[in-house]
């Protein structure tokens, strides 16, 4: 268990390979041991990594196994995570409907073992896979259950997290100043529990809100500071979800030959991880003209594209 806290612990401060290897050990010392519930965690939390570091593949692997086990084990709390997050790999696939039938699995393998936190996480998750659809009300009621649940729960993180997740549906309704305001509150609290990758995800949504305010110049340098920072955390779901953003500015501003470079190097991480629909509005970006640039023509030729315990924001993994 101690091997397990402390990959969940590194892979929350960026330090993945390091997570990757106490879960190896967890894993490891729970088989010897006969500890099934510890080794299907341990499983979960070997899947939240790998998708973390983009292996979507593996992680599919590792969450699928770990659900059937636990269903057959009767381990609610443990196949409601893998739900979860097998629901952000669909999503991220642009499956929706997939996703929104695993978040609400999961939802309710958590209500069947009360545990609270697992509801709130794929609730949050709901919201954004109906923002993704342009369902904005069923986003916003999604979000707002979440927020209510984390306050009741007085869990500062998942509060946070929550607002991160309004603020998102507040940019995509064009209400710039509140999402500004929800941003920057969950900015604040992930920045006071020195939670660094959750910090970074907060500082891309409010690049974007800044940007939707006319403040393009602050938005873009906040937008590379993102890049940078999750460079080095080694999210490359989280560098490519700010390349995307940042060539979309770029191309609003005129910048054809920035945003094409930049949209280039964002499709090319989707396309490794299995992001269809981003790499579908990337394409729709690059064939685009701007003034005094042409079209943004790329290649198809590229590379290819808070999970509960771990967690990929803004999809909140489970762990």
């Amino acid at each position: 268990m101690l091997a397990l806290l402390s990959s969940i612990a590194h892979s929350r401060l960026g330090r993945l390979d390091l997570g990757q290897q106490w879960a190896m050990v967890a894993l490891s010392r729970a088989r010897v041991q006969g500890d099934r519930r510890l080794e299907l965690r341990a499983l979960n939390v070997c899947g939240a990594i790998a998708l973390e570091r983009g292996g979507i593949d593996d992680a599919t692997y590792f969450f699928t196994r770990a659900q059937e086990e636990a269903t057959e084990d009767n381990d609610m709390a443990t196949a409601g995570r893998c739900a979860n997050n097998l629901g952000i790999i669909a999503n991220m696939q642009g499956d929706y409907r997939r996703a929104i039938g695993a978040y609400t699995r999961a939802i309710d393998a958590y209500q069947k073992v009360g545990y609270d936190r697992g509801i709130v996480e794929s609730q949050h998750n709901l919201a954004i896979t109906y923002r993704e659809q342009g369902q904005l009300d069923h986003a916003m009621y999604a979000a707002n259950e979440a927020l209510g649940a984390a306050e009741r729960l007085g869990d500062r993180g998942l509060r946070a997290q929550a607002l991160a997740g309004l603020a998102e549906i507040q940019v995509a309704r064009g209400e710039a100043d509140l999402a500004i305001q929800e941003a920057e509150r969950a900015l604040a609290v992930h920045r006071e529990l020195q939670d660094e990758v959750l910090e970074t995800e907060d500082q891309r949504i409010l690049a974007v809100a800044v940007g939707l305010a006319g403040k393009t110049r602050e938005a873009e340098g906040l937008l590379r500071e993102v890049i940078d920072r999750a460079t080095k955390h080694e999210r490359p779901l989280l560098v490519a979800n700010a390349q995307r953003d940042l060539a979309n500015m770029l191309a609003l501003a005129g910048d054809g030959a920035g945003a094409k470079q930049v949209a280039q190097a964002a499709r090319a991480t989707f396309e490794r991880l299995g992001a269809r629909v981003e790499i579908d509005k990337l394409d729709a970006l690059l064939a685009m003209r701007t003034p005094g640039a042409g079209p943004l023509a790329v290649s198809n030729q590229g590379a290819a594209r808070r999970v509960p315990d771990v967690s990929v924001r803004g999809r909140k993994e489970a762990r």
